[in-house]
């Protein structure tokens, strides 16, 4: 676990605090030496990134470093989340394998995040791989940390153009769903999506509702709910929908794991069978699909992927050697469980005859 940004390692050189703040090593000697006593945006700039990297005059440490640490740091918002439990589980064992360390710090929150990578780039680490939190707005200040190592985000809406991207590819995530669900003669379908306060919720949706005509499929407005990925919104959305008269969706596709877990709660309550009456699919693969009864459909993200890719980029160098970052969407895999086990379309369930029989 990386120590706290309270007790800084100061090895960042006067190089370091430079190509942050955008100038000259000159200059940032005169602006840490008191030789430049205008009170500017430059000065204030370099003052900003100093402090940022803990870097002051009497340094001498970072002289007796090498250039490569052989440490790579990771920023995590909760390690207990599914994405961020996973890729640390499959990060460790690939980082050791390549002669490095991982350093692991964590931020539930933009402030937090930043002073744990400040913390990091004290320690020079090689590169940084972030997991933002959720809402996370633009950090400017990673794009000059970008000049001086590589930088990897993970999911979530882009932090800074100057940064590696990897995430999961919405678009495909919800064709996958429904090709499944159309697969399994599903033809009206309810979608939970979460808060529509992000790209990825907003680009969920929007493939949604404009790839069911495709598939013969179609959905009410009342059969489409947002909110937070809770077992009691699932359960409210599901009950109020499922309990109300008139007509109903045969599946229903879930934010999470979570909420499909409140759905099939509301639905055993009414005696609404899964998945004869309706089918239903989570998102995350997580441990809830094993524990709920029937065990539970579910989009598993590309993890094992997404890392592979994270230390590709990683061990190529930061962004700013290259014309533009890397951008990359990995599609999930959707594994299917009882919740979504009807006959398949054009399937039988008659025997066959035995061969023998004239």
């Amino acid at each position: 676990m990386i120590p706290d940004s309270t007790m800084p390692v100061s090895n960042a050189s006067i190089t370091d605090v430079a190509a942050m703040a955008g100038v000259s090593t000159a200059t940032v000697s005169r602006v840490i030496n008191g030789q430049r006593t205008q009170d500017d945006s430059i000065a204030r700039r370099v003052l900003k990134a100093a402090d940022a990297l803990h870097y002051s005059a009497n340094n001498a440490a970072s002289t007796l470093r090498s250039n490569v640490t052989h440490l790579l740091g990771l920023v995590l918002p909760d390690p207990h989340q599914a994405l961020a439990a996973g890729l640390l589980a499959e990060l460790e064992p690939a980082v050791e394998a390549t002669g490095r360390q991982l350093l692991v710090g964590i931020g539930p929150d933009a402030q937090t995040q930043h002073d744990r990578i400040a913390a990091m780039a004290a320690r020079k680490v090689d590169g940084l791989v972030i997991v933002p939190p959720v809402n996370a707005q633009p950090d400017h200040e990673l794009e000059a940390l970008a000049k001086l190592l590589p930088i990897v985000q993970i999911s979530g809406t882009v932090i800074s153009s100057r940064i590696n991207w990897i995430g999961v590819d919405q678009s495909a995530a919800v064709q996958i769903t429904l090709d499944h669900l159309s697969a399994h003669n599903a033809s009206a379908v309810a979608f939970f999506g979460d808060n529509v306060d992000s790209d990825d919720a907003a680009e969920r949706y929007t493939t949604f509702q404009t790839s069911m005509s495709m598939r013969n499929m179609d959905s009410e407005p009342a059969w489409s709910t947002f909110g937070p990925n809770t077992v009691k919104r699932g359960y409210d959305d599901a009950m109020a929908l499922f309990a109300a008269p008139g007509r109903r969706p045969d599946s229903i596709i879930c934010s999470s794991d979570v909420v499909a877990a409140g759905a099939l709660l509301a639905l055993h309550e009414l005696t609404v069978q899964v998945p004869e009456e309706v089918c239903v699919i989570g998102a995350g693969d997580t441990s809830t699909t094993q524990a709920v009864h029937p065990t539970l459909s579910s989009l598993r993200p590309p993890i094992a992927s997404m890392a592979k890719e994270a230390l590709r980029l990683i061990c190529k160098g930061p962004a700013g050697k290259r014309w533009l970052p890397s951008h990359t969407a990995f599609p999930p895999q959707l594994i299917e469980r009882e919740s979504t086990a009807t006959p398949r379309f054009g399937s039988s369930d008659m025997e066959v005859p035995d061969a023998d029989l004239s």
